[in-house]
């Protein structure tokens, strides 16, 4: 059993473990920005994408220190990528190409308040998302990777189904309120390999995500 498996088994179970076990419930609609960015050994990243995020959010208390959140969110994500024009005996032309995406998220994050007076809580679990693109492959003349031998350069284009798939990985974060509002601040590794979702290519590459996410809940 692969990783994506694993992890998968292992959310499910806990998302279908939590109804006969929780002490108080909420559910409310969540609303934010995501910052997203790629880290990849293909491209230099020049800039992240900043995107609003929204969604619905659940809550799970366990006595007076423990909750879990379930979560759902649709947001773009992506982000701007190093890539360069060869022109003929000139100095190569500085450009960038957008990968962007959207993206479906479910969440589960687990919460403890340290301290009942003060309704702060540490936050640690995982996402899984699902991603499709709207990007096209009409511009065939920037390219990555190699940005000095046109030789050893990748077209940008060959990377775009990159960014149809799954992605899935830990996250850590801090949310504060009571009643019915709640912010939250989180980080979201990526742990899945992109570059996989790609077919009839050389392998030993990686493109993965990392995203910061600030998100206000009203709670009904």
């Amino acid at each position: 059993m692969n990783a994506r498996a694993i992890f998968t088994a292992v959310f499910l179970f806990a998302a279908f473990g939590i109804a006969s076990a929780q002490s108080r419930y909420q559910m409310g609609f969540t609303v934010g920005s995501n910052y997203s960015s790629l880290n990849s050994d293909l491209f230099t990243t020049a800039s992240g994408r900043l995107a609003a995020a929204v969604g619905c959010t659940f809550s799970f208390g366990f006595g007076d220190h423990f909750e879990l959140n379930p979560e759902i969110i649709l947001t773009q994500k992506g982000a701007s990528a190093k890539a360069v024009y060869f022109r003929p005996e000139q100095t190569a032309d500085q450009r960038t190409y957008n990968f962007y995406y959207n993206t479906f998220e479910a969440g589960l994050f687990a919460g403890f308040q340290p301290s009942t007076s003060i309704p702060v809580r540490l936050q640690a679990g995982g996402f899984f998302g699902t991603h499709f693109h709207t990007l096209n492959k009409n511009n065939r003349d920037l390219m990555v990777g190699d940005y000095e031998n046109i030789n050893n350069a990748t077209p940008a284009y060959q990377l775009n189904d990159a960014f149809s798939g799954v992605d899935f990985g830990p996250a850590v974060g801090i949310s504060a309120g009571e009643g019915h509002f709640r912010a939250t601040a989180r980080y979201y590794f990526g742990a899945a390999n992109l570059y996989n979702n790609l077919d009839f290519v050389e392998g030993g590459h990686h493109i993965r995500t990392n995203s910061l996410r600030l998100t206000l809940t009203y709670f009904l």
